[in-house]
């Protein structure tokens, strides 16, 4: 290439405003040409435009070409009068690097005695700001022109670089450690995607030097604290970040690579280290199914009978990611233990891995278990388990993997399903009737009982009535959430779905999450002549209409109470996520309790509780409200009541006539019912105004519970019925 050309080529990148590269190029260039007027000139111009005095005199006493004479020379010195220097000294930086280093080892002990000797890599190298923001980093030799190492900013990388939307940016690994938008976006939209999920991070920076001064230029604490960036430093940072992986299943293998090096070098060889994990895993998995299919294929009915029982080992599969559900196997896993099973749980490590197909076959492997207990989960969700080896599957949430057809007919002699939602999930969608057993969630009282709560905890939780419970949003983020999920054609129907929950609640209208949501979704888009498979109704009902129902019902009992309070003087404290954004309850956002000890001490504080979860008052809530000594109060739901108002109910009952429903298990269920606003302010206010009428309505109803409604109570009556199958089982096949 002539240097016509050459410099050609470097104007079209400085007319770019890139002026960096443009620098770094022109010294590379310049360095190498003794009589290049036209780039030298370019170049200086290019440094003052930067704020960079001190390289651009640098320039003018090293380039002997820049001037015709000295008149010229000294009027391009005068030109740098009011430039500043651009020079960054180190020290003048050094709290910003102690807090990053500081962030750095805080969970990586290991890195600590490496850490301390970064500030030693930078002796030869020199820091710079330019007018734009941007922190460069050079070197110079004697008698030599500065050589432009890095760009440690991504002021002109951002303008190129396209990163996917927040719901669509995968597990991330980003190449060079750079300041700027980009890292911080990368963290921002790879954090708490679902409930408290977050995407790790991989950041491989191949130059030590550039990694300990870019920990100078900015404060990146926030970042490098967090346990889900992984940091490799190096040479050898790749083939560590392989070593991690490989050592680390549930550790996910990035989708999307950022490269800010500007060498392509390290991205190549980090793609191909993602291909060569995701081969051995794949290989690794073929391995352990064939070891899992060897020790379970002649394990049949009759191994079952002698086996399925204590001390035999008890697998729970649960995820941190669902509060309530990681509980429930916690406490379910407790009464199995408490009926001579052996507990094991398999749960991510922490919010940033993903439970993995290895791990699963692992565990499998290592615990050898009799039972399989998933929550809301079946067996054909999870192709590399056994067929043939028991699980219990507690049926928690309208889930749509479980309520289809495909869910009904992939039930086999070794499944057992227990839980909500038996009527549909039987009569719709196939579920065998002797593989179901209807079970509300039971209350631990290991963990819910009426122990008297400490000082500090009154001062903290003591209130007049509480609610617990997530705010899942407004009706109109729902709304909105569903038209940009849904294809465009459905839009009408969720208009009108939406306009007719919002008309059934102010009818006072009741909405059975077991069947009448079908019909009200299908006669909707009947009336809109809109044409739905039977997928798309479930889909629709589960996810949107009875969502839309339950938030709206609650949140307008909530209103009722805090005009009460507001009225009256009296307490409430609404805990759980997201009230605070809610203008008309913000005021009794009580913040997030964690449950167990804390939540008891929520309850035993708080003088009544609310239930207002529509699916009727036999919920989590209200048992552990009572197990705790705390009296709810919950809004009418007709499936308590045999489907009557609850005059009739009452009524028929004093007549003895047959009383069906779950007021026939808490007798006097009614005394802590309200239908109205008018009804709950009567309510709270008679037994807030008598403690003993209180203390006695709550006592009643608590022995209920601790006879019925505990987990030691529920488990034996799933695990005999399905023990009983797998008998008859073995019996039919010896019989055959």
């Amino acid at each position: 290439m002539t240097l016509q050309e050459l410099t050609a080529q470097l104007e079209r990148l400085y007319e770019s405003q890139r002026r960096f590269s443009f620098v770094q190029q022109a010294h590379r260039a310049l360095s190498a040409m003794p009589m290049a007027p036209d780039l030298a000139k370019l170049t200086f111009r290019a440094l003052t435009e930067m704020g960079l005095a001190g390289p651009a005199a640098e320039l003018l006493q090293f380039r002997r070409d820049l001037c015709a004479d000295d008149e010229e020379r000294a009027r391009l010195r005068s030109s740098l009068d009011g430039v500043p220097n651009g020079r960054v000294p180190w020290r003048e930086q050094a709290p910003v690097f102690r807090r990053n280093l500081a962030a750095l080892v805080s969970g990586r002990p290991e890195l600590s005695e490496w850490a301390q000797s970064l500030p030693r890599l930078l002796g030869s190298v020199h820091l710079h700001r330019s007018r734009q923001g941007q922190y460069l980093l050079s070197r110079r030799e004697a008698r030599a022109l500065r050589e432009w190492l890095v760009d440690l900013s991504t002021v002109e990388q951002e303008r190129d670089l396209q990163l996917p939307p927040r719901e669509q940016l995968g597990v991330t690994a980003v190449v060079g450690l750079r300041v700027g938008s980009v890292f911080e976006r990368i963290y921002d939209d790879t954090h708490r995607l679902y409930l408290s999920h977050s995407h790790p991070i991989y950041l491989i920076e191949p130059d030590p030097v550039h990694f300990s001064a870019a920990l100078h230029c900015a404060d990146l604490s926030r970042l490098l604290a967090d346990d889900r960036v992984y940091v490799f430093v190096g040479a050898d940072a790749v083939d560590r970040f392989h070593q991690l992986l490989s050592a680390e299943a549930d550790l996910p293998v990035p989708t999307f690579l950022v490269n800010l090096t500007g060498d392509p070098a390290p991205c190549e060889q980090l793609h191909d280290t993602c291909r060569r994990l995701m081969s051995e895993r794949k290989a690794e998995l073929k391995r352990l199914t064939a070891e899992i299919e060897t020790r379970y294929r002649d394990r049949d009915a009759a191994y079952w009978t002698e086996h399925f029982r204590p001390p035999g080992r008890v697998l729970g599969f649960t995820s941190r990611f669902t509060t309530v559900l990681q509980y429930s196997m916690r406490d379910t896993l407790h009464a199995l233990e408490e009926m001579g099973y052996e507990p094991h749980v398999l749960l991510e490590a922490n919010n940033h891995h993903t439970t993995s197909l290895l791990t699963v076959c692992r565990k499998l492997l290592e615990v050898d278990p009799v039972l399989l207990v998933c929550l809301d989960h079946l067996r054909y969700e999870q192709p590399n388990l056994p067929r043939n080896l028991p699980l219990l599957t507690w049926i928690q949430d309208p889930m749509p993997n479980l309520l289809c057809r495909r869910a009904g007919e992939s039930i086999g002699p070794f499944d057992f399903v227990c839980g909500y939602y038996d009527t549909r999930c039987i009569n719709e969608f196939g579920y065998p009737e002797n593989r179901f057993k209807f079970t509300g969630i039971p209350v631990s009282t290991r963990v819910f009982h009426d122990g008297e709560p400490d000082e500090a905890s009154v001062a903290k939780y003591a209130c007049d009535i509480c609610f617990v419970s997530h705010c899942q949003g407004t009706p109109d983020e729902v709304y909105r959430l569903a038209l940009a999920e849904y294809p465009s054609a459905v839009g009408p129907l969720l208009k009108a779905l939406y306009e007719d929950v919002t008309r059934l609640l102010d009818e006072d209208g009741y909405m059975e999450v077991d069947t009448s949501t079908d019909d009200f979704v299908r006669s909707t888009a009947d009336r809109l002549g809109i044409s739905l498979i039977a997928k798309d109704v479930d889909n629709i009902q589960t996810r949107f209409a009875h969502r839309l129902f339950d938030m709206q019902r609650r949140q307008q009992a909530l209103e009722w109470v805090a005009n009460w309070a507001r009225r009256t003087g009296r307490t409430f404290k609404i805990y759980g996520r997201g009230w605070d954004k809610l203008p008309h309850l913000a005021e009794f956002a009580a913040g997030v309790v964690e449950h167990g000890e804390p939540l008891r001490q929520v309850y035993r504080n708080a003088r009544l509780a609310l239930q207002l979860i529509p699916a009727g008052f036999r919920h989590q809530r209200a048992l552990e409200a009572l197990a705790s000594g705390t009296l709810p109060l919950t809004r009418y739901c007709p499936v308590d009541f045999k489907g009557l108002p609850i005059e009739t109910y009452v009524a028929q009952r004093e007549t003895n006539q047959r009383a069906d429903g779950l007021a026939s298990i808490f007798p006097g269920l009614e005394r802590v019912v309200f239908r109205t606003a008018a009804e709950f302010e009567t309510l709270a206010e008679r037994y807030l105004g008598c403690e003993s009428l209180r203390q006695n309505v709550a006592s009643e109803l608590r022995n209920v519970v601790l006879r019925k409604f505990t987990y030691a109570a529920a488990l034996p009556e799933i695990i005999e019925p399905f023990r009983k199958e797998i008998e008859r089982l073995t019996a039919r096949q010896e019989g055959a």
